[in-house]
Formats: structure tokens, C-alpha cells, sequence
């Protein structure tokens, strides 16, 4: 019995503590009252919005022509390397082409160099191997 007489009791201190709390919030935000013969005005808003917006796409438009220079850049990089490749391989034709037998030949002989009748040719299986032990 004791409970329901302190129902309203409680009842009285909860609408208390909230309209103490409402009050405490509302007291920190200051109220904003229109002047008399002033018009509140979004231009300064629109403004903002417009000034980060046209920021906003100029960035994406100097990203874009960054990217564009690369591009054209690595596409020029790409076709110096295709053509270094060209040249590499050319190179390496002419050294083949140059140390044929008969290229060699023809430029021994235009050395003053003669051909061998007899050739020899080393073995070296059959050279001495030192010895370990001794000297």
C-alpha cells in the first residue's frame, strides 16, 4: 500500500526532471527571433553551396587533364620502347649476320691471315693433372 501512495509522488518529480532538462538545453542554444523589417536571406548559404561545388568540379577537371597527360605520356613511353625493342633486335641481326663462317672467313683472309692445311685441336683430358701431394 505504501508503493501506491508514492506513485504520484514519482509521477510529479519525472515531469519535473524533464521540464528542468528541456529548459537546460534550450537555455544554451540562444533563440533566433527575425528582427522586425528584415528578411532572413540564403544567399550566404547558396553561396557556400555554390563556392564547394565549383570547387568541387574544377578539382575533377584538373584530376582529369593529370590524367589525361599521363596517359598520353605512357603512350609515348610504350612506343619508344617498341621501337628501342626494333632497334635491339636489328642490332642483333647484324652481329648475327657479321659472325657467320664466310663473313669471318672473308675478313681473315682480308687481314692477311691464311688457312691452315693441317688443324689441331687440344685435348685436355689428356694434359697431366698436378699432383697433390708432392710439389
Amino acid at each position: 500500500m505504501a508503493l501506491f501512495a508514492l506513485a504520484p509522488a514519482v509521477e510529479k518529480s519525472r515531469k519535473a526532471v524533464i521540464d528542468k532538462s528541456t529548459r537546460a538545453v534550450l537555455k544554451v542554444v540562444p533563440e533566433l527571433r527575425p528582427v522586425a523589417g528584415e528578411r532572413a536571406s540564403d544567399r550566404v548559404f547558396y553561396g557556400i553551396i555554390g563556392a564547394i561545388l565549383v570547387l568541387g568540379l574544377l578539382g575533377l577537371l584538373g584530376i582529369n587533364v593529370l590524367l589525361g597527360n599521363d596517359a598520353v605520356r605512357i603512350r609515348e613511353l610504350k612506343l619508344e620502347a617498341i621501337a628501342i625493342n626494333e632497334e635491339r633486335e636489328e642490332a642483333l641481326r647484324e652481329v648475327a649476320r657479321l659472325s657467320s663462317p664466310e663473313i669471318l672467313s672473308s675478313r681473315a683472309v682480308a687481314l692477311g691471315m691464311i688457312q691452315s692445311s693441317k688443324p689441331r685441336f687440344l685435348d685436355i683430358s689428356e694434359m697431366q693433372r698436378p699432383q697433390a701431394g708432392g710439389r
